[in-house]
């Protein structure tokens, strides 16, 4: 489901008339920060929702509370290890409502309790980091991370074949490496000058054909710089960031780090 469908769906929430209360969290988790500040302010939220609902009328509402708080703390707490720089969380007491998602892209920390999920910086997020393509390339190998508002959703490899000049797609690890010494590195070495510019285009064929079906919005290219620059003219479409770095089989965490700075 897109990311879009997502935020429809949670806006039509409605937990007045299923009388559920619902629990939105936005939390800063970023590295940077002081100590940790993020369980800081997790616990004083936690317990501010204890506190409030202890002088609700309704019995319903301070179960539900209960229940809430134990499964937030729990649920953060457990993904602690894998914490980057933000999260979104909303959910409802029987998980009727439930959205979790870890971000390479740090939030304002904001909790909202009410009949309706808080999407308002949700819908920030997609607007300043949109359903984008990151290209990496690299000689004979290439990479493609596809990201909404900081998150991973799907990494591709991409690997030349000399013996037919078609670059293959495939999941995870990239296979031998073309360019690494003797016989093969020569034979890479000389073949380049006559043939980079059909090996890029045909590449840039196959990444505009995904991006148009899957509908990104942006487009950012990675790699070394006379390299990706040659790349960049083979695209019908804009290029909205081209970054000069050889980040190629670096940590993904790496990469959207990279990307995502401004």
């Amino acid at each position: 489901m897109t990311l879009q469908k997502q935020i429809q769906n949670l806006k039509q929430y409605n937990g007045k008339k299923r009388e559920n209360k619902v629990f939105s969290v936005y939390l800063n988790t970023s590295p940077e920060q002081a100590g940790k500040k993020w369980e800081i302010e997790l616990k004083k939220a936690l317990n501010n929702l204890a506190e409030r609902t202890k002088q609700s009328d309704s019995h319903e509402e301070k179960n539900q509370a209960k229940t809430i708080i134990q499964k937030v703390d729990t649920e953060i707490k457990n993904n602690t290890s894998e914490l980057k720089r933000g999260l979104v969380l909303f959910t409802t007491a029987d998980e009727d409502l439930w959205f979790f998602k870890l971000l390479q892209v740090e939030v304002d920390t904001h909790f909202h309790w009410g009949d309706e999920p808080d999407v308002e910086q949700l819908e920030q997020l997609k607007y300043s980091y949109p359903f984008t393509g990151i290209v990496l390339l690299q000689q004979d190998k290439a990479q493609l991370l596809e990201t909404e508002i900081g998150s991973l959703i799907s990494e591709t490899n991409y690997t030349l074949n000399l013996n037919t000049d078609e670059w293959r797609e495939h999941q995870g690890p990239q296979g031998d490496d073309l360019t690494q010494g003797g016989s093969k590195k020569d034979e890479f070495k000389e073949r380049v000058k006559e043939n980079q510019k059909r090996w890029f285009k045909n590449l840039a064929f196959n990444i505009e054909k995904k991006a148009k079906k899957e509908g990104w919005s942006q487009l950012y290219l990675i790699g070394e710089k006379k390299e990706i620059e040659t790349l960049s003219t083979m695209f019908n479409r804009r290029i909205n960031k081209i970054i000069p770095s050889n980040l190629l089989g670096s940590n993904t965490d790496k990469i959207l780090d990279t990307a995502f700075e401004s």
